[in-house]
């Protein structure tokens, strides 16, 4: 079942224009009273939209590919937001050479946003930043710390958190989690990423859709919308064993996989136990 639509006609197009063109080209010290308070107070279809997609029931239902479009615009905002949490990168220039740390916060708070503080970590709620290798190969990944939280509105997550762990041999290769290709990422500092808006002009770029991931009470739900939409005949996903790294992690994490798979429509879903402490805490 496909939903009506969800967000207000163009609303990709007004969040481009009207907060991720001018959070991108922002050199001024009070980036939430030029940019950020302006856009909220005169898009409140957009937020009202974006609560309702976030309800836990949204997982089952598919969405137009103009809401898709939409919250893909929202997740390039994010991406921006985080970079000044992120290490150092090479390059100068950098959003994050000019972007308030505080800004992200700001800006999850004003949509309506829960940040996550989870005691433990999860494929589902981070990406790794940084890693140490654990004396013990058995080692599941322990969360040592956390470079920016997660944010969700409602059920449904919309940038996962970095972090920082420790974890055995069996579990993950340090250098590889945190530097092969991040799948399903526009933008970071410290890594190569790989995103269907790469490699496209200006405008045809903004026609990505967004991986909607929902955190229910018994699951995680990993890219719904490929889950209720089906494998086109024409894609032709990674082994299953490489198809469920990547859709978790969104990387390589044992063996380098490399940064050309199809995992563009692929999906998971992973039950859990009831009070599971990785499940994100308001």
């Amino acid at each position: 079942m496909r939903a009506e639509r969800m967000f207000p006609p163009d609303a990709a197009t007004e969040i481009r224009t009207g907060l991720f063109d001018p959070t991108l080209g922002y050199r001024g010290g009070e980036w939430d009273r030029h940019v950020l308070a302006p856009w909220i107070a005169a898009n409140p279809a957009i937020l009202s939209a974006l609560r309702r997609v976030g309800d836990a029931k949204m997982a089952t239902v598919a969405l137009d590919h103009q809401d898709l479009y939409a919250l893909y615009a929202l997740s390039r905002v994010m991406e921006l937001l985080i970079l000044p949490h992120q290490p150092p990168a090479t390059r100068v220039g950098e959003p994050a050479d000019w972007l308030p740390l505080s800004a992200y916060h700001r800006f999850g708070t004003a949509i309506g946003g829960t940040f996550t503080d989870p005691d433990r970590f999860h494929p589902f709620l981070h990406e790794i930043v940084e890693a140490e290798p654990a004396d013990d190969p058995r080692q599941e990944p322990v969360l040592i710390g956390q470079w920016w939280p997660g944010c969700l509105v409602g059920s449904l997550l919309l940038v996962r958190g970095g972090a920082s762990v420790m974890a055995g041999a069996d579990h993950l290769d340090p250098g590889l989690a945190t530097t092969s290709t991040l799948y399903w990422a526009w933008r970071r500092r410290y890594r190569d990423v790989a995103d269907l808006s790469h490699g496209w002009g200006s405008n045809s770029q903004w026609g990505t859709e967004f991986r909607r991931d929902y955190t229910l009470p018994d699951r995680f739900v990993y890219h719904a919308d490929a889950m209720l939409t089906g494998t086109p005949p024409w894609a032709d996903p990674p082994p299953p064993e490489i198809e469920v790294d990547l859709v978790r992690h969104r990387c390589s994490t044992r063996v380098d996989h490399g940064s050309d798979q199809w995992v563009w429509h692929s999906h998971h879903t992973e039950l859990i136990g009831p009070g599971a402490s990785s499940r994100p805490c308001p």
